[in-house]
Order: structure tokens, then sequence, then C-alpha cells
């Protein structure tokens, strides 16, 4: 008994020492420290991405993890069977160095997978993506055309490939001024000088170091295309001296222009073959149909055509009183105040005025109407309208705008449509008097009511019902 009592004594005091002297892994665990040895999180790669590499040139770059036990083990494989792999190149299974040189062009993809030596064995794994730039290959050149002026539509350096950026540089020749490559190759500006430019290109990559390649380059810059523009008036008037141009844009100046053998200029018009310049005096009220053919003088040269039509017809004349208005029918009449030949020499008068005769049937409402300020809001022209009989003298037969109740019983002038909104253009309704066998010529006069009208006030003038009777 004595004896199982020291045997207990000296276990006790065993396990007691043990305590004390911090032995084994129980007083870290007591302390809330853990094993220094286990990781506090598992084994991850912390490499996020690998730089890219040039074709056939040597390559190095290194992966890293942490939180690994022991030695680690690395291994690259396929992401998957239709996926690109970095052929030419390996890991150091023992460093997770990358290595070698690609044989691969363009962006591959792999699986990089690390252990460590822990029991068990822990793995991660991470896909990369790597991109191997081509080598900078000179392909020969096919000669381009571009066209004076206009983008090159295009046209790439014949030097592809490359670590980027990449550089282009003329060494020998000319380059097309105006012309230049961007980093991409691609060609942009605009050249400004026609004719054949050779030149040798010299490309050079950012590689360390930066490996170069030139081609020899042809570029026919050609003249725009040549075309004839609708330059002439549509309407010229009878027995008065004319003159226009036909005018050629693009191609190479000088142009030669020809009138086609089928149609003619109206009589008394002529073409000058070399300025293109169509002048005379028409002799003849007529519309002729004609085409004009041109040549330019670039080599080989361009031709236009173009087709045109004149209208010669009876002036207007000066209309500033009955006597002398204009007879007009329906329609929409464009017009200003003053005429610009009125007066002939000199400023035109203060308060001119316009006179149009119109035909029509009795018992017929004519209605006549401006528009000036709705056409052009920045016009000064105020216009006013009134009905007039031969002598000037106005009439009283009219409705005012907008009235459809009202005996045709009011004073024949306007000077607004309305005054809210306020519109200033001017209109009437005038009621034609007698019966629809009977017919009366009345006039319309236009005029600025504050009396300071110039050429470049513009207007139009609407009539309908002017109806000419029939015998």
């Amino acid at each position: 008994m004595r004896a199982a009592i020291v045997r207990i004594v000296l276990l006790l005091s065993v396990t007691a020492a043990s305590i004390s002297c911090g032995g084994g892994g129980g007083g870290n665990v007591g302390g809330g420290g853990g094993d220094p040895a286990t990781p506090k999180s598992g084994l991850k790669i912390t490499t996020s991405s690998v730089p890219a590499a040039l074709q056939a040139h040597a390559y190095s770059t290194k992966l890293a993890a942490v939180n690994g036990q022991g030695a680690l083990h690395w291994s690259i494989a396929r992401i998957s069977p239709t996926t690109l792999f970095v052929d030419g190149l390996a890991i150091d299974a023992n460093t997770g160095v990358i290595s070698g040189a690609p044989t691969f062009s363009g962006t591959g993809g792999f699986t990089a997978t690390v252990t460590d030596s822990a029991s068990p064995v822990r793995t991660a794994s991470e896909n990369f993506t790597l991109t191997a730039y081509p080598l900078l290959t000179a392909t020969p050149a096919q000669p381009a055309t571009v066209i004076e002026y206009q983008s090159p539509n295009n046209v790439t350096s014949p030097i592809t490939g490359g670590f980027p950026p990449v550089g282009f540089s003329v060494t020998s020749g000319t380059m097309p001024p105006g012309l230049r490559f961007g980093s991409n190759g691609t060609m942009s500006g605009a050249a400004y000088a026609t004719g054949t430019y050779q030149f040798t290109v010299m490309a050079q990559d950012s590689f360390s170091p930066p490996e170069t390649a030139t081609q020899t380059m042809t570029i026919t810059v050609a003249p725009p295309l040549f075309m004839l523009t609708n330059s002439l008036p549509s309407r010229v008037v009878i027995n008065r001296p004319f003159s226009g141009k036909i005018v050629g844009l693009g191609g190479v100046p000088p142009y030669k222009f020809a009138l086609d053998n089928v149609n003619s200029l109206p009589a008394g018009l002529t073409l000058d073959t070399n300025s293109g310049v169509v002048s005379g005096t028409p002799t003849t009220a007529q519309s002729s149909f004609f085409t004009i053919t041109a040549d330019d003088s670039s080599s080989p040269r361009q031709t236009a055509v173009a087709p045109y039509s004149i209208t010669v017809a009876q002036p207007l004349g000066r209309n500033d009183t009955p006597a002398t208005a204009t007879l007009i029918g329906n329609g929409s009449y464009p017009a200003s105040i003053s005429p610009y030949i009125d007066p002939p020499n000199g400023a035109p008068l203060a308060a001119d005025n316009d006179y149009y005769k119109v035909i029509s049937a009795g018992a017929a409402t004519v209605h006549v109407e401006t528009s000036a300020k709705r056409g052009h809001p920045n016009n000064p022209l105020d216009t006013v309208i009134e009905i007039v009989d031969p002598n000037g003298a106005r009439l009283n037969t009219c409705r005012q705008p907008g009235d459809t109740v009202s005996a045709f019983s009011g004073p024949c002038i306007n000077d607004d449509i309305s005054d809210s909104p306020h519109i200033q253009d001017s209109a009437l309704d005038f009621q034609v008097p007698g019966t629809s066998d009977t017919s009366t010529t009345l006039y319309i006069h236009i005029f600025d009511w504050r009396g300071d009208a110039r050429p470049d006030m513009t207007y139009f003038l609407q009539v309908s019902g002017a109806i000419v009777p029939q015998h």
C-alpha cells in the first residue's frame, strides 16, 4: 500500500513538472496562439497575371504562392482541349519559374497548379492567359492609290507583328505629304499633292532589345473625282445680257468644255470651251435642254458629263405703279422690295412699291397672302397688302384674314395676319364684283409699312382664285 502511494505521487510530480516547463503544444493551445506550423489560411497562388511574350524569343516569369507548408511543387496544363496552349513554355516544378521561347502566336491559356508538403497535401490552381506577339514580318507591298484630299481608306504598312507599341518611320524616299502611319501601321491623314511616291518604311517594336524590319512602298496620289456642278440659273430674261459659268470640281485644271451635238443653248448664248462661261443676250423666249461634257488635265484624263436646262422668259419689268404691274396668275411668286435694278443708279428709293395685275371672274373670291417673316424670322420686312383699281384707289370689297362670316364690305388693306400670335405677314380675301360671265382686273399693291424697303427684303406672294374667263 505504501509503495502504491509513492508511485502516484511521483507520477503527479512528473506531470506538474512537464506543465510548468511549457513542453509540447498544450501551453500554446491554452494561450490561444495556435501551432506556428499550422497556417491561418489555405494554400493560395498570389500571382494575378503574367506578362506578354514575343514569339520565338526567350521568356521568363515566376509564379508565387502563400500559406504553403514545406517544399512546393508546380505544374501547368491546358485549360481545355479547345484552348490555345502556351507551347514552347514550361514551368520549373520547384521554383515556379515559367520559361522558354513561345512557339505559338496569339493569346494562349494554361492552368497553373501548386501543391505543398503538408500531410495531407494541399493544392491550389489558377487559370492564366498569356499573349505571344508575332515577330515583325515584312511582306511584299502592292502599289496603292489614294485620292488627293481624302482619307487613305485602310492603306496599311506592309510590316506586321512585333511587340507593341510599334513605331514606323521613313528611312529613304518620300512619303506623300499629308499622310502618316499610326502605331498600328494604319495610314491616316490626307495627301495634298498628286504624284507617285516610293519610299522605304522601317518598323521598330518595343521588345528589349527591339527588333526592326523594313519594306519599300509605292503610293500614287490621284486627283479627286472630276464632276460638273449645277451652276447655271434655270431662268434668264429675254433680250438682257447674261453671263454664267459651268463650274468643275476635282480633277486637275485647266478643264476643257464642249456642248453635245444633240441639243443647243438658247438662241443668243454661246459656250467658251476653255473657261466654261456661257454668255450672250438671249433673243428667243424658249426652254432649252442641253448636255455639257468636260475633260480635265490629269493623265489619264477624267471626263465629266452633266445635263442643264435654261428657260428664257419675259422680264417681270418694273412694277412700281399699276401701269407697270406684273401680270400673274395663281401660285407663289418670289420677290423683293425694291427690285435690285430699281433705280439703275444709286441707292433704292425709300417707300418702294410692288404692283401685280390679276384677272378673275366676277363673283369669285381671290385670296392674296405674303410670306416674309414666317419664312425668315430675321427678315426686317413687315409687308402690307392693298388691293387697288387701275388708278391706285383702294377698293372696299375685302375681308380680313381668318374672317369667314362677314360680308365683303371692308377696306382692302391688311398689315398683320393676326395679333395673337403676332404674325407680321399680310393676307386679304377679295370678292370680285359682277357675275361669273364677266371679268375684272385688280391690282395687288405690296409695300413696307415703315417705308424703308431695301433690295435684301425678300418675300413670297401667294395668289389663288385668279380665274381668267374663257370666251
